[in-house]
């Protein structure tokens, strides 16, 4: 699959548990460099947090994480865009700060640029089955679980949800990493000040988010950036030929925010001359 994303210049996104995947690093190496790729690590706990031992029985048939660590610092060694995704958080295993801390620091100390954080979900099967392995495994854990996922459930409650995010996007910030993925751009792509402004709109959506604001100004930023994705032309010669009316032409974006987009393609294009 790899081979054939490399013949048609088409870039990847993998997640992968095992450092085997560095058995590909050649050819990772060549995409990234012809279409760009990104490679994340799934790892919930360290050797140095508390629950460390009691995760490692859940996943005792995946590599350890130091192992994925190490090969992340080689990929990050090489160029290739490389991070965490810290999921699913386990609550009562995985969720104390001292927890998040540790795989953020990690992942900075080994090259990675990014932690993605998530909750646990469990539904139907998926919960009958993981309330029988704590039952057998951790029963002190049990009537937490219970609590948090009553029948009919699927995932964590909108504010824990919120509060690791939260936690983790500051210790991102700490670590001089982020809790989001940079959107890689293909050189040559004659879109790309559109895809840097969609990042941007994009992640100002999850700050909103995070920040619980109200849901129609939410909505209204994700169809901007959506608006923005499919917009066929250059939005920035769209911008210097007709100006904030030109931006507000495109589908789904008003006044005000066209005056933000006005701004990003300012910034944006301020930084490209500095750098």
């Amino acid at each position: 699959m790899l081979q054939v994303c490399y013949e048609h210049g088409f870039p990847v996104f993998i997640l992968e548990r095992s450092p085997l995947v560095l058995r590909d690093f050649d050819l990772i190496q060549s995409l990234h460099s012809r279409a760009r790729a990104v490679l994340a690590f799934s790892v919930i706990t360290t050797p140095d947090s508390e629950h460390y031992e009691r995760v490692r029985q859940m996943e005792h048939l995946s590599p350890p994480p130091e192992e994925r660590f190490a090969a992340m610092q080689k990929l990050a060694t090489a160029g290739i865009p490389t991070g965490t995704c810290l999921m699913p958080v386990l609550p009562g295993l995985c969720d104390d700060e001292a927890n998040l801390e540790n795989v953020v620091r990690w992942t900075a100390e080994h090259g990675g640029q990014f932690v993605l954080a998530g909750g646990l979900t469990l539904a139907d099967q998926q919960r009958e089955y993981y309330f029988g392995v704590l039952g057998e495994r951790f029963p002190d854990l049990l009537v937490n679980y219970q609590a948090l996922y009553p029948p009919g459930s699927y995932g964590p409650s909108q504010e824990d949800r919120l509060r690791i995010a939260r936690q983790v996007r500051e210790l991102c910030s700490f670590y001089g990493i982020r809790d989001r993925i940079p959107r890689p751009i293909i050189h040559g792509d004659k879109r790309a000040l559109n895809k840097r402004i969609v990042e941007a709109l994009a992640n100002q959506v999850y700050d909103m988010e995070l920040e619980r604001q109200p849901v129609q100004r939410v909505w209204a930023f994700r169809k901007a950036a959506w608006a923005v994705e499919d917009l066929e032309q250059d939005i920035g010669l769209v911008y210097r030929m007709l100006g904030l009316k030109g931006l507000q032409s495109v589908p789904d974006i008003g006044p005000r925010l066209a005056r933000r987009v006005e701004e990003l393609i300012r910034e944006l294009e301020e930084s490209q001359s500095k750098g």
